[in-house]
């Protein structure tokens, strides 16, 4: 079989009811030299079992005996890859036509970056609501990402493999939040940008449970505060531990934990007054 040129990874649990979806936007890819590494991380619903009807030689399924993780699923998938560069994409979002062909063509291209994500439209499977995200970077990458991790780099992100390689897995001790920590490391090294395309449809559903994302912001601050010291200075290390914060406040508002919500909001406005504006203003628009 001819080498693929990107290599596609989908973690899977428990996902049968959304991904053939998943699939079926990367068969239709106009864009031919991939192949797709699904890792079931220990589902008990048989859902990959569903993609054997396909027949198609270049997906393949790589199984954990247990569940493991995001992380730890994507990285099994990375150690499995084989192609050029690297594509991610959850098993409950979408990729939209031209995708694939629109990154390959702007990796390729001379000067371009090493790793490129692509707007996106943010799919609210509560409320049925739908709207496009376009990232765009707010100073250096480094900089605009201490605000979150608000490329879905999960269902968006295409990289360079060696510059994957380099900057090392996913940190599969995080229960959350392991695709910023990954961004946080990558764009201190090495060019990032997004693609001024729409690449894929990120369905957001059940949200995070508080009590991982505290375990996780309390890990990410300890891993990144003296590097975002010491490259953003004392006003970028107040404007990631106010997004720190940010996480903690919409996990529990999400469990009707108020109080608690209301005093990291508190914690945030305290530590970047414009970051907490700026994201209060967006989750009072139609944008959010």
């Amino acid at each position: 079989m001819e080498e693929p040129l990107v290599s596609i990874v989908i973690p899977v649990f428990n996902r049968a009811h959304t991904l053939r979806r998943a699939v079926d936007s990367v068969r239709a890819q106009d864009a031919g030299c991939w192949e797709l590494i699904l890792v079931d991380d220990g589902s008990t619903d048989q859902g990959c079992d569903l993609v054997a009807a396909y027949g198609d030689p270049r997906i393949r399924v790589l199984r954990h005996s247990t569940n493991r993780g995001a992380a730890a699923a994507r990285n099994s998938g990375v150690q499995a890859s084989r192609g050029r560069y690297l594509a991610f994409l959850d098993s409950d979002d979408e990729w939209l036509p031209g995708k694939l062909s629109s990154q390959i063509a702007a990796l390729e291209r001379a000067g371009a970056p090493d790793a490129l994500c692509t707007g996106f439209v943010l799919h609210r499977e509560r409320t049925g609501q739908s709207s496009e995200r376009w990232p765009q970077a707010d100073g250096s990458w480094f900089e605009t990402i201490l605000d979150g991790c608000y490329v879905s780099p999960g269902s968006t992100l295409m990289v360079n493999r060696e510059r994957f390689l380099t900057v090392g897995p996913l940190d599969e001790t995080l229960p959350r939040l392991e695709d910023w920590d990954w961004l946080l490391r990558y764009t201190e090294r090495f060019s990032f940008d997004c693609a001024p395309v729409l690449g894929a449809v990120v369905h957001v559903g059940t949200p995070a449970r508080s009590a991982a994302v505290a375990v996780a912001t309390e890990r990410l601050e300890t891993l990144h505060a003296d590097r975002i010291l010491r490259i953003a200075g004392p006003a970028g290390l107040r404007r990631f531990r106010a997004s720190l914060a940010i996480e903690q406040a919409v996990a529990a508002a999400h469990e009707q934990l108020y109080s608690g919500a209301a005093a990291h909001f508190a914690r945030a406005f305290g530590l970047s007054p414009r970051r907490t504006a700026r994201f209060l203003a967006r989750i009072t628009s139609r944008a959010f």
